[in-house]
């Protein structure tokens, strides 16, 4: 049996679209671990990731989900990451 532990963030950024205009979203990420660690300790490092971006415009090389994703589970060792925009109903999955 396989076991993950998450624990979620919301972000919200402002980048440039494919056609130069600047608007925002707002992200839910989650970052899943294997394992049982502690989930608060998870969050606490998923929220001090997320606040390096968060209210910001993004860079280029961050400009959508799957790039969040990847930089996300690079940086905090994730099995995966969601990010989703529950809103507009769009959703991404990021595995190692």
């Amino acid at each position: 049996m396989k076991v993950l532990t998450g624990a979620s963030a919301i972000l919200q950024v402002a980048h440039y679209g494919p056609d130069g205009a600047l608007h925002g979203h707002t992200y839910e990420i989650t970052g899943w671990w294997t394992g049982e660690p502690c989930q608060l300790e998870m969050q606490s490092r998923l929220k001090a990731w997320v606040a390096k971006f968060d209210h910001q415009l993004l860079p280029a090389k961050l400009s959508r989900a799957e790039s969040i994703g990847r930089e996300c589970l690079m940086a905090l060792g994730c099995a995966a990451v969601d990010v989703d925009r529950p809103l507009e109903r769009l959703y991404v999955r990021i595995e190692a």
